[in-house]
């Protein structure tokens, strides 16, 4: 059979890649796009008061240079303090002959391939493509809110960014005995702080699965479990602190809800260039606690916004020249010159975490039984 990417492209409607990317959106279970989440802009400037931004060249790396190749994603360059995230790739040979396979099928029974090709390749643009964008900046929000700072170097760029969170706000960390898997467990000790730095309004702590198994799991954190759903672990302290304790304490101070967040990103291997890792989106032994907003919000071009539960800060979404000046992500599929079988992608996105309220952020850190 003619198996030809190039007469189903032409036949798709105009920018219909461009569009996938642009409507794309993190998806639900993204807890960090929630906190910050995406706002499209036309400014190439991510600002806010308490963050400072500066990209330093490593090396001679103009903005006109090449994609990155393969199936991972990384920062190119940087576009006017947001960070400019391009990636490309192509439809590896396996996944061809799988989808020639399916045509054959299709063919011999008289089903339309055409439209089978069509929606091939913007599922191409959505899963390798647009994915990597969002694993990205998930990552990145994750680094921002769990440690204050963002300080990433891929293609002889770094990005450096201080978000401006109070130094008081990172707790001591706890290891030893100390730990939340230890014998003298300073877990209460930190929730305690944690709350008279938020004022006594934590909207959430947010965990990695692992670390709240160490705290739950640990007698000497005294735990009553008042609901588990598998999406919050609600506890609260034995009453007299101790694992004999037969009732719950009846103060809400020591009532909190952990939001367990395990899931994970593939990114380039900061150690081993050219290879990637799979990393967590909040690290194994952080606890991340929010705070409620206190601030009305003001927006250009949205006007006086209703006070928010989180009020974070955003993800700010510049244009990209790819997309024309438009602002979000901007994709394209085509096929290589004299291959009409084959299939590549490209993305690009112009994008940085903003944090707006840095002082609504409480981080505390344990090291891990195992």
């Amino acid at each position: 059979m003619n198996f030809n990417f190039s007469q189903a492209l032409a036949a798709l409607p105009q920018g219909a890649a461009f569009k996938v990317a642009n409507q794309a959106r993190p998806p639900a279970n993204y807890l960090f796009s929630t906190l910050l989440p995406e706002r499209p802009s036309y400014d190439y400037q991510a600002k806010s008061g308490s963050m400072t931004v500066r990209t330093t060249m490593a090396g001679l790396a103009g903005m006109d240079s090449p994609y990155a190749e393969g199936g991972l994603i990384e920062v190119s360059t940087f576009t006017e303090e947001t960070a400019k995230v391009a990636n490309r790739v192509r439809l590896p040979e396996a996944a061809l002959r799988q989808l020639q396979n399916m045509l054959m099928h299709m063919q011999l029974t008289n089903q339309p391939t055409m439209e089978a090709m069509q929606r091939e390749s913007l599922n191409f643009v959505d899963k390798l493509i647009v994915q990597a964008h969002l694993d990205t900046f998930e990552w990145l929000r994750g680094k921002a809110l769990t440690t204050g700072a963002i300080d990433w170097t891929f293609n002889k760029k770094r990005l450096l960014v201080d978000y401006g969170i109070p130094a008081a706000n990172f707790l001591t960390a706890r290891s030893g005995n100390d730990a939340y898997s230890g014998s003298a467990s300073k877990f209460w000790d930190d929730v305690r702080l944690a709350r008279k730095a938020l004022k006594r309004q934590i909207r959430a702590a947010i965990a990695h699965p692992d670390t709240i198994d160490d705290i739950v799991y640990n007698s000497v954190n005294a735990i009553w479990n008042i609901a588990d759903n598998g999406s919050t672990v609600v506890i609260t302290r034995r009453a007299g602190g101790t694992a004999a304790g037969e009732s719950p304490e009846e103060s809400d101070l020591y009532r909190i809800a952990l939001i367990p967040y395990g899931l994970e990103g593939e990114i380039f291997d900061l150690t081993n260039p050219g290879q990637s890792v799979t990393v967590p989106f909040i690290a194994r032994g952080k606890v991340l606690f929010v705070g409620s907003n206190t601030r009305p919000q003001y927006v250009v071009g949205e006007g006086s916004t209703q006070q928010v539960e989180w009020g974070l800060g955003y993800t700010h979404l510049a244009p990209t020249v790819e997309g024309g000046g438009s602002p979000g992500r901007w994709a394209d599929v085509y096929t290589p010159e004299q291959e009409p079988w084959a299939l590549e992608g490209r993305g690009v996105t112009n994008g940085l975490p903003v944090i707006e309220q840095p002082e609504l952020i409480v981080v505390s850190t344990t090291s891990m039984s195992s």
